[in-house]
């Protein structure tokens, strides 16, 4: 289980396959809950896969506290990532709150993002059909099912996990006292062939959320799956078609030559 040692943090991460390079970005919980088990065993003929934890889970350092701008921090950790592992230019996909990541990373060094997969994603800074969700993991996470603190348990740390649930639901508190979106308004600034993956059963974001999402994208695609929820890829009637898209998706990527970043009034 290697790691990267940064200037006040280590990030653990692991790798397999061999091929194009892919970025996998866990959501909220990490990777204890709907990790990318199934790509990673999927996708390996072809990609070779970093899937790593974000700073305060699983084997990465742990933090206090998350603020409100922790996609735009979690962001520059990716990059000194594959700085460190020698990586320049990747594809990323990223669920959740991985997909704000990734598509941070592509608005912030769009040279080093070959192509995008946003799934299960957000747009707006407010998630009024989780509000009420976040304020009550803050206080309690033990209110969530019995499975899910088992896993989480296991994963983060018996003495930890319930750090990692109230500083992700604390900071989506923080966020929502701001308004607009998630990305300062700037997603027209993405270049890269981009695939927008969600759920017509998402509990956490409508449809029309992510509809004005990939409008904003200048080359986006929105595919929606009408029996999945929040999690299309680790669905079990869902997870083999969402990879099978994404291997065809990433493929024609690389088959498009990538467009520069538009120039300021141009």
């Amino acid at each position: 289980m290697p790691s990267v040692h940064l200037d006040e943090i280590a990030l653990h991460y692991e790798t397999c396959g061999q091929g194009a390079p892919l970025l996998l970005l866990h959501a909220g919980w990490g990777l204890a809950i709907n990790g990318f088990a199934y790509q990673e065993a999927a996708l390996a003929d072809e990609f070779q896969m970093t899937v790593p934890d974000r700073r305060g889970y699983g084997g990465s350092t742990r933090i206090g506290h998350l603020d409100a701008d922790f996609h735009w921090q979690a962001a520059q950790d990716m990059f000194d990532l594959l700085d460190a592992t020698g990586i320049h230019r990747t594809s990323i996909w990223g669920h959740s709150d991985g997909a704000v990541v990734g598509a941070l990373m592509a608005i912030t060094q769009p040279d080093r993002v070959h192509a995008l997969i946003l799934e299960g994603g957000h747009l707006y800074s407010r998630k009024p059909l989780s509000h009420s969700i976040f304020e009550q993991l803050v206080l309690d996470p033990t209110l969530l099912p019995a499975p899910a603190q088992n896993k989480l348990s296991a994963y983060h740390g018996a003495d930890t996990w319930q750090l990692v649930i109230r500083n992700w639901a604390g900071a989506w508190l923080e966020l929502a006292k701001r308004q607009g979106d998630l990305y300062r308004g700037r997603l027209g600034e993405i270049v890269c062939p981009t695939r927008v993956m969600h759920g017509a059963q998402d509990e956490h974001t409508p449809v029309g959320e992510m509809q004005a999402l990939a409008q904003r994208i200048p080359r986006a695609r929105l595919s929606v799956y009408a029996e999945a929820g929040h999690c299309v890829h680790d669905g079990r009637s869902t997870r083999a078609a969402c990879t099978k898209e994404a291997r065809e998706f990433l493929r024609q990527a690389h088959l498009i030559a990538p467009q520069k970043k538009p120039s300021p009034g141009g």
